[in-house]
């Protein structure tokens, strides 16, 4: 890293030091003069403007490190495109190499200027959601076209800035955390790339926001619409809801400048300046509003929380009772597959669209706004979590969120009483039922598979066992009855099975099993019939020459079998005589099939619960439920 050129202010003669090789202006601390350096020579450009206080955690001479090189801060433009002002820092490389690292509401952008990108599209041909391709960047989609307007500036500029100049931008995302920004300045485009990275990839964790040069930490101001105490506690707090009087106030000038008066006024759920720690972040309640959206001509409201912490802005959003927890997240690391959206590994689907307009405004905004104002919105879920996307004219946002429920969020913020109650079903909301569905799937397929494994076992390891076959007469009336024989080993399960070479013939069995000392018995019937023809020039049959019948919980002991036969001859012929056997030991299916049915009806229970949530979930979307 340069050791820099020392010299001494044009204006006052205080030193001046220019610590970067690329360094073209360089701002006097003392003087607040713009000095601008040719080769040796320096002139004066005027007085620079004060800065604006930001909610920064950078300043003049902070250093750090980006992919193995120590970098120092050289310089700050600050930057404002109407909303809110931002700014981009001027990074020397221990290599004697630049760049510039841009932060907005506790995100930074780290990029460097791409030489030799080629053409690139006019300004005019731009606007958010565009493909394009950046030569030296790749496939990009355009997140923001705007104009930046210079507010100030301090420490050296690789650029020799002039205060109150503007000119249009295009900030895009380039894949997976990428980004990139063309700068419409000069008489050419310039192509900036790099990536969004986090206050600890730069070495930056452990700094805080530095308190504002002529300000507290926190504004006390009056309202100038009611006279009510203004508690200002963001240094870059651009817009001010007064719950007093319902004005709207423009703070950016460091005063209260009264915009607007709004009709309504709600209470917020959670107090503003509310102070609690949120899934292991400290954060503080600044701003809350009341946002609606049409559908079929009726308006559906909801609201919102703005919070701040150690990782910059987050939001609570609340409708019927269900809350998410969002961060503004990147637009680079965002995917689009066949109308859906790849993120952390989840694919999130379209759940609903519209205007979203500001109804209602309370507390500190670090942006300016007003009621009334409308944004494009659009929602994609993955339960629990969602993507909410915001597009206007000149730019596209988006933030993620997860599903918070109320009783986490009172405990973390130490509120009395409990939350609202949970109306209906979130578009983020877990589904209970599924939560527990995979697992209650998975141990009914574990207890059917030992079930039909214990089956195949006994059918293997227990064959079937014939303990009495007879020959039965197939003479109308005339009765057969078995010689004794003995089953032991139950109660148990036995088949009475039955066949006959009929042909187009019936004959009917009545058989009885008897227990030969009590006489009690139990009784089954076969038919036995085989019938063939041809008709149409079709040959058909019909009819079996098998039959046979379980009887069960059967006692040990020593048993008969009567059969008495009944037979339709017609034009057919009949055997001389059927064979019967008994047989202990059967495979009996029923059983089997009507313990898997049973093991079957939890799982199926809970998934169409499952299933009836999504549809009610889905049902308050702009798509029906599809079962996807």
């Amino acid at each position: 890293m340069s050791t820099g050129v020392a010299s001494a202010c044009p204006q006052c003669g205080a030193p001046l030091r220019f610590g970067g090789g690329a360094s073209l202006a360089a701002v006097c601390s003392h003087c607040r003069s713009s000095v601008l350096r040719s080769g040796a020579r320096l002139e004066l450009a005027g007085r620079v403007p004060d800065l604006v206080a930001t909610d920064t955690r950078l300043a003049l001479g902070a250093t750090g490190r980006l992919q193995g090189r120590s970098f120092v801060v050289l310089g700050r433009l600050q930057l404002s495109q109407g909303a809110a002002p931002w700014n981009e820092w001027y990074l020397g490389l221990d290599d004697g190499s630049w760049a510039w690292l841009a932060e907005a509401q506790g995100r930074l952008y780290l990029t460097r200027r791409v030489d030799g990108a080629g053409a690139l599209p006019r300004l005019d041909e731009l606007r958010p959601g565009l493909g394009l391709e950046l030569p030296g960047a790749g496939p990009a989609t355009v997140e923001e076209v705007g104009e930046a307007r210079l507010l100030s500036f301090e420490g050296e500029l690789p650029v020799a800035p002039r205060p109150g100049e503007a000119w249009g931008f295009a900030d895009c995302s380039t894949g997976g955390e990428g980004f990139a920004t063309i700068d419409y300045g000069g008489d050419e485009p310039v192509l900036y790339a790099g990536r969004e990275i986090g206050y600890a990839d730069a070495g930056l964790e452990g700094l805080a926001p530095p308190p504002q040069v002529g300000d507290e930490p926190a504004r006390a101001l009056a309202c100038p619409g009611c006279g009510a105490a203004v508690l200002l506690r963001q240094a870059d707090a651009r817009s001010f809801g007064c719950p007093s009087c319902r004005s709207l106030l423009d703070v950016s000038a460091g005063d209260l400048r009264v915009l607007q008066v709004m009709e309504a006024r709600s209470d917020p759920p959670l107090p503003l300046g509310s102070r609690g720690t949120l899934r292991g972040e400290p954060l503080t309640v600044l701003g809350f509003l009341v946002r609606s959206i049409d559908v079929d001509g009726e308006r559906y409201p909801w609201q919102e929380l703005l919070l701040h912490g150690p990782g910059g802005y987050r939001w609570l959003s609340v409708y019927g009772g269900h809350w998410l927890l969002l961060r503004p997240v990147a637009g680079a690391k965002l995917r689009e597959v066949a109308g859906r959206i790849r993120f952390e590994g989840r694919t999130f689907k379209h759940f609903q669209g519209g205007k979203a307009r500001y109804d209602e405004i309370q507390g500190e905004l670090p942006w300016e706004v007003r009621a009334g104002e409308e944004v494009e919105t659009a929602d994609f879920v993955a339960p629990p979590f969602l993507l909410s996307a915001e597009t206007t004219g000149q730019e596209r946002s988006w933030s993620h969120g997860e599903h918070l429920s109320g009783a986490e969020l009172w405990k973390a913020f130490g509120l009395p009483g409990g939350p609202p109650r949970e109306v209906g079903v979130g578009a983020a909301q877990p589904n209970p039922h599924a939560a527990v569905l995979g697992r209650t799937w998975a141990a009914s397929g574990l207890a059917a598979a030992a079930l039909l494994a214990l089956a195949l076992a006994t059918w293997l390891l227990l064959p079937r066992q014939p303990v009495l076959a007879v020959q039965v007469p197939l003479d109308e009336g005339q009765v057969t009855l078995s010689p004794p024989f003995e089953l032991t080993g139950g109660p148990q399960a036995v088949e009475i099975e039955a066949r006959a070479d009929v042909s187009q013939a019936w004959i009917g069995l009545d058989v009885a099993l008897i227990h030969d000392e009590s006489g009690e018995s139990e009784a089954v019937a076969f038919e036995l019939s085989h019938f063939s023809g041809v008709d149409g020039g079709e040959s058909w049959s019909e009819g079996s020459r098998e039959g046979s019948a379980v009887v069960g919980q059967v006692a040990d002991g020593r048993y008969l079998l009567r059969v008495e036969p009944h037979a339709e001859r017609g034009r057919g012929t009949l055997p001389p005589a059927a064979q019967v056997r008994v047989v202990r030991g059967p495979f009996l299916l029923a059983p089997l099939l009507l313990a898997l049915l049973l093991l079957s009806i939890l799982p199926v229970w809970r998934s169409v619960r499952a299933v009836g949530f999504e549809k009610r979930r889905w049902a308050e979307s702009d798509h029906p439920w599809s079962g996807e």
